[in-house]
C-alpha cells in the first residue's frame, strides 16, 4: 500500500478540483513551497518557478487582451492587463483556487498568518503557473487563466481591481509636481494587523483607508480622496 505524505494529499485534493491530471508531483511541491520552509528544510523552493509563471501570466494576459480588444491602443492594453496582474489580483484568485490549503511555510511564517499576506499568495499563484506550464503546457495554463481571469473579465473591467493609486496620481500630477505622501499607522498583534493610511499632498490630508495589508490601505485611501474630489 502506498501511504501519502500530507502534501501530496491536499495537492491531490487541489488537482481534484482543477480537473489537474499532473504527472510530477515534484513541481508542485516546489511551486507551494515558501522560502521559509526551504530554508528550514533544506529543500528547493519556489521563487524561480515564481519568475516563470510571472512572464507566462505576462504573456498570457497580454494575449487575451490583443485578440479580445483589437482597437485598444498600447497604452490603454498596458494600463488593463495592469488591472489582471498585480500582487492583489494574483493573490485573489490564489484565493479563488484554494491554492493557499497546500502552501508550506516556516514555523515563524505561519505564526505570522503567512497564508493569508497578498505577497505570499500572489507569489504562490505564479509558481504555481510555472509548474503547471512545465508539467502540462501553456494550454492547461490557458485554461486555468480563463477560470479565474478571463472568464471573469466584465466584472474586472467594470472595478472590481481598480488601480486607485494610480488614478489619484494622474489627478494630482495634472495640477502639481509635489508627490503623494502615504502615511501608516498599524493596529493589532503582529500575525493580525489592520493599517490605516492617510494619502496626503502639499501637507493636506486627501483621503484615509483602512485594509490587512499596506497595499490594500492605500488604495482605500486612493479611494476615499478621488470620492472626496469627486464631490
Amino acid at each position: 500500500m502506498i501511504v501519502k505524505d500530507d502534501f501530496e494529499t491536499k495537492f491531490s485534493r487541489i488537482a481534484k478540483r482543477l480537473h489537474l491530471k499532473y504527472k510530477n508531483l515534484e513541481l508542485y511541491r516546489m511551486a507551494f513551497t515558501h522560502k521559509t520552509y526551504g530554508n528550514e528544510h533544506n529543500c528547493p523552493y519556489n521563487e524561480r518557478l515564481e519568475f516563470l509563471g510571472d512572464a507566462i501570466l505576462d504573456f498570457l494576459v497580454g494575449e487575451y487582451l490583443y485578440n479580445k480588444f483589437p482597437d485598444m491602443p498600447e497604452g490603454e492594453l498596458s494600463k488593463t492587463r495592469a488591472k489582471f496582474v498585480c500582487t492583489e489580483a494574483n493573490a485573489e484568485y490564489s484565493k479563488l483556487l484554494k491554492l493557499n490549503e497546500g502552501l508550506l511555510l516556516g514555523k515563524g511564517e505561519a505564526a505570522q498568518g503567512g497564508n493569508t499576506k497578498p505577497t505570499v499568495l500572489a507569489d504562490l499563484f505564479e509558481a504555481f503557473l510555472g509548474a503547471v506550464y512545465l508539467d502540462l503546457g501553456i494550454g492547461k495554463v490557458r485554461k486555468i487563466l480563463n477560470q479565474v481571469i478571463f472568464s471573469r473579465f466584465e466584472a474586472i473591467d467594470q472595478g472590481f481591481f481598480v488601480d486607485y493609486k494610480s488614478e489619484l496620481q494622474e489627478y494630482i500630477q495634472a495640477e502639481s509636481r509635489e508627490s503623494l505622501i502615504y502615511n501608516y499607522q498599524e493596529e493589532g498583534p503582529s500575525h493580525d494587523k489592520t493599517y490605516l493610511v492617510q494619502v496626503m499632498h502639499e501637507g493636506v490630508v486627501l483621503g484615509s483607508g483602512l485594509g490587512k495589508s499596506k497595499n490594500k490601505a492605500e488604495q482605500a485611501a486612493a479611494k476615499d480622496a478621488l470620492s472626496k474630489m469627486a464631490r
